[in-house]
């Protein structure tokens, strides 16, 4: 018995080592290239085997803003996400009740189709938006880049909404309309306070697929709408690699921001939109 007990405690211990250097290979391979970025971006005369930089400064920050007009930029994007997540969820809150709400014939095709800008790739897509946008000319304006977005971030709103109206308990409403509220009134203090955190949750998968798009920006931009996705491109291309990384974590911060700030408002669990039972 003693050595069955020693062989299966062993046997245990190398599990737990298995699992625990597989969540550490994870861990390094999704956060070391942000790692690397970071580094390159203070480091100076970072070049061969190096394996950290020997000298660090926050010049390449002080040239993202100064040379790139990064400001601009940031501006731009923050404009084009704002426009996007707004047509996205104005779309999405009357179709994800239609969805999740009634019974439509073919309800599985419309939903194939409302995902089919998601399926196609993305070249492809943006290539079809770029000549219907050039002869409309909403090539190089704010509320252009952003209808563009909306077709691959309505998706993302509809689905998101449709099971956050599907999740209503039918109880709650009967309730509503037996206390004498009207279909408004009832959507204004019974519905619209258990949707909210579905239309957050929906804001947050738009607002980080907008800010972050890259091809449909890259077919729909001109000078004056350049966002930062492109601009972090462009800079690639001139060879500043270290003003680039500087560029991909400004990046990255407001994305990061928006996602605290809504965690702080709304309970992780409920950003499904799983509210059935209340």
């Amino acid at each position: 018995m003693t050595l069955l007990r020693q062989y299966l405690r062993a046997l245990f211990n190398a599990r737990k080592l298995f699992v625990y250097t597989f969540l550490l290979c994870f861990a390094l391979m999704i956060y070391t290239p942000f790692l690397m970025i970071t580094f390159r971006s203070i480091g100076r005369g970072w070049f061969g085997r190096l394996w950290l930089p020997p000298e660090y400064t926050l010049d390449w920050y002080k040239w993202a803003i100064e040379v790139t007009q990064i400001v601009k930029i940031t501006k731009n994007t923050l404009i084009i996400a704002v426009l996007a997540v707004t047509i996205a969820t104005l779309i999405g809150i009357p179709t994800g009740w239609a969805l999740g709400r009634r019974r439509i014939p073919g309800k599985e095709l419309l939903i194939s189709v409302i995902l089919l800008p998601r399926m196609i790739p993305p070249i492809a897509f943006a290539l079809g938006v770029a000549v219907i946008f050039y002869r409309l000319h909403l090539i190089n304006t704010h509320f252009g880049v952003a209808l563009a977005h909306v077709a691959i971030c309505a998706p993302y709103a509809i689905l998101v909404l449709s099971a956050t109206f599907e999740s209503l308990d039918e109880r709650v409403l009967e309730a509503a309309a037996v206390c004498g509220a009207n279909t408004w009134r009832s959507f204004i203090h019974v519905v619209f306070p258990l949707i909210l955190p579905g239309i957050l949750a929906s804001m947050i998968f738009t607002f980080t697929t907008s800010y972050n798009e890259f091809t449909l920006t890259l077919m729909t931009y001109g000078k004056d709408t350049i966002t930062l996705p492109v601009r972090t491109y462009l800079a690639i291309g001139e060879g500043y690699w270290e003003v680039t990384s500087a560029m991909s974590i400004l990046l990255v911060i407001p994305s990061l921001l928006v996602l605290f700030m809504i965690q702080r408002q709304v309970a992780p669990e409920k950003l499904v939109g799983g509210f059935k039972g209340v």
